[in-house]
């Protein structure tokens, strides 16, 4: 989960990158400073070198389509920036800050998509942990998938609270008081382990299943 935070915060981070670059390429250029246009496209330059140098990372997450058309993507703003330099015109500004402004949003996007996949399979694998562990009757097994299930929806509404989240207000608030419910029937059922609340349990699981099947629903779409 830490990861996955990690992998998210790391996304966002390059698309405020992107449109912070794009946002100095156009205010150069409208102001006519040739020393601000060159120091704004060193810095675009930089920052597309960096994108080009991560997309060889083999722990790089984008699906390989994405990877092959930022490549491009990044080769093309190397030509044209070394080739015209402070004698780029207006069209040339507004293709790279274009080409910024796109990339920011299909980051977002795309990360947002492989997050929710992701989580869609981690709610379906410990729904599934506890069903088996509530038909084994293993006491340890249910304390350690109660324990998963509710570190899974702790991290679920961290996401859901960030002030950043891409995520309709609506969804994000009944993300939370899911997470607050799962949270509640952990206790409840945690209270009396000798005596399992088994509909507790299934309620749970229902739960997990549900968010699940949005999730992927979502990605599908």
């Amino acid at each position: 989960m830490t990861a996955n935070i990690t992998i998210l915060k790391r996304a966002e981070e390059e698309a405020n990158t992107l449109l912070e670059k794009a946002m100095l390429l156009s205010e150069a250029h409208s102001q006519g400073d040739n020393s601000a246009l060159i120091s704004a496209l060193d810095e675009n330059l930089q920052l597309w070198v960096e994108i080009e140098t991560s997309l060889h990372n083999a722990k790089n997450f984008l699906p390989n389509n994405i990877k092959e058309n930022l490549m491009k993507l990044s080769k093309f703003v190397e030509r044209l920036t070394l080739s015209k330099g402070v004698g780029v015109t207006k069209a040339d500004v507004e293709c790279l800050v274009n080409i910024n402004m796109q990339i920011c949003r299909g980051l977002l996007e795309s990360v947002h998509h492989t997050m929710a996949e992701e989580e869609a399979f981690s709610l379906l694998k410990c729904a599934i942990d506890l069903s088996n562990a509530r038909e084994s009757k293993n006491e340890a097994e249910l304390v350690t998938a109660l324990d998963n299930n509710m570190n899974l929806w702790v991290y679920i509404k961290t996401l859901a609270n960030a002030k950043n989240s891409i995520l309709p207000e609506e969804t994000r608030g009944n993300l939370v008081k899911l997470a607050d419910y799962v949270s509640a029937k952990t206790l409840e059922v945690g209270k009396d382990m000798n005596n399992v609340n088994a509909k507790a349990i299934d309620s749970m699981i229902m739960t997990n299943l549900q968010i699940s099947e949005g999730l992927m629903s979502f990605e599908a779409a």
